[in-house]
């Protein structure tokens, strides 16, 4: 996607207010005036707008003209900010206790179209068989084939076991994933309004939001969106409830169809905006040659379906991945080792994430999830 939100141009006529509704929305009705007008919300009214829109007796109508006004004037980072806050109150706690003070997540917004192997989730198994603990949060795929879930699914890690489950998966594989579905109901109600808004092509925040929202709230991030224009959005919000290091990140791309991907690679230069502890005053630019690794081929990158995906697996584990892909990998995952402490340098993290692959540390671990899974 360009480096700019672009949508429909008819996609903004706005419907009209269920009656039905009125008396239960008056917050709803009035912020989506003052948003047409081009005015930003305060705090106070978007929590309450944020509410309104998790309620089954609101209708779809007022939740998509709400939506939709505020995806045409734009979040500012203050409204973006509001939403992480309240959606993370909203979500189940895992009750996974001090452990989230210590572990990371890596994952993307998805929405770039790359139809790309599920890199973020093969480097999160990478960094957990280094000890490292991993609090991976995600979803089925909406945009591609083979989604995070699915992966994780079928190297034997359950979507829907218990907390008690979880807890003890985090212990003894220093892993767990937490399926946003079962940690967040409130978005059971804005599921429908979605759906409409995706048919008109409209971009809005819940576009952007899944990857700021884990409800462990793990102190570490590696994060990756699909347009660079809302990495210091994202960054800034994630610095304000609570991340302690981390980096938002954009891979741009030399591709027909695709001209950014929601992660690091070698296939092109990288926009890098840091939080936390790797704070950085504004975006950088890094080449692949700040982790000692040439440009590479984006076709490398391609993934398919769940089988195929599980093939590209086998390649990367086994030393017969694609070059650029293999770069690709290790370029997450040596950032990830950075972002967490674990290494010193992304030289270093280059270094490690090599070993884990070629003496077999990552087989074996993979090996230990389906032995304790079964």
């Amino acid at each position: 996607m360009g480096s700019t939100r672009k949508y429909v141009a008819q996609a903004y006529n706005y419907p009209q207010t269920s009656k039905s509704s009125m008396n239960d929305t008056s917050q709803l009705s009035a912020s989506s005036k003052k948003l047409k007008s081009n005015q930003n919300l305060s705090q106070g009214e978007l929590t309450d707008c944020i509410q309104e829109i998790t309620k089954e007796s609101v209708s779809l109508i007022d939740k998509k003209d709400f939506l939709k006004s505020l995806a045409k004037k734009g979040e500012t980072e203050e409204e973006f900010e509001v939403f992480v806050r309240e959606f993370r109150k909203l979500s189940i706690d895992p009750e996974l206790g001090d452990i989230t003070n210590r572990a990371i997540d890596l994952c993307g917004t998805g929405g770039d179209r790359a139809h790309s192997f599920n890199i973020s989730t093969f480097v999160s198994f990478l960094v957990a068989s280094a000890g490292v603990p991993v609090i991976k949060h995600g979803n089925r795929s909406v945009s591609s084939k083979c989604g995070s879930a699915d992966l994780i699914e079928a190297i034997g890690i359950p979507i829907n076991p218990t907390k008690e489950k979880i807890r003890e998966g985090l212990k003894e594989l220093g892993y767990c994933f937490l399926f946003a579905p079962h940690f967040h109901p409130s978005f059971k109600h804005i599921g429908p309004v979605r759906k409409e808004l995706a048919k008109e092509s409209i971009i809005t925040i819940f576009n952007l939001l899944g990857p700021t929202i884990n409800p462990a709230k793990p102190a570490y991030q590696l994060l990756g969106v699909f347009d660079e224009f809302h990495m210091q959005k994202i960054g800034n919000s994630l610095s304000a409830n609570g991340v302690r290091s981390g980096l938002v990140v954009h891979g741009l791309v030399s591709n027909e169809e695709v001209r950014g991907v929601d992660e690091l690679t070698n296939c092109g230069d990288n926009r890098i905006f840091g939080i936390g502890e790797k704070s950085t005053s504004m975006k950088e630019t890094w080449t692949p040659s700040k982790w000692s690794q040439n440009y590479g081929s984006f076709s490398d990158l391609t993934g398919g379906s769940l089988n195929e995906n599980l093939e590209i697996m086998k390649k990367l584990l086994s030393g017969n991945a694609p070059d650029a892909l293999l770069a690709t990998v290790l370029i997450n995952a040596s950032t990830a080792f950075w972002i967490y402490g674990r290494c010193q340098s992304l030289e270093e993290g280059i270094e490690l994430s090599q070993s884990l692959l070629t003496n077999g540390t990552l087989q074996r671990w993979i090996n230990k999830v389906s032995d304790f899974y079964k």
